[in-house]
């Protein structure tokens, strides 16, 4: 799917869900993180979570205008 469908499935506040690309390990999703009363942030980002830890993430072009997204649960 395009990164717009992944996005807005991701950017759902009611939903435990993360997106990533085929060829990337397994481990690594990229996440939406909504601030609340208590974060140093004011606004919803995007991070990548994998086995090293979570990190903010900027999207490449190539990965913004690729259609093989997909949309993983977050368990």
């Amino acid at each position: 799917m395009t990164f717009g469908k992944a996005f807005d499935l991701v950017n759902r506040k009611t939903v435990n869900l993360g997106m990533r690309l085929p060829q990337w390990s397994k481990e690594v999703v990229i996440k939406v993180q909504f601030p609340d009363e208590n974060s140093k942030m004011t606004s919803p980002y995007l991070y990548a979570e994998s086995r090293f830890g979570r990190v903010p993430w900027k999207e490449t072009v190539i990965e913004l205008f690729t259609d093989k997204w997909e949309v993983v649960e977050i368990v």
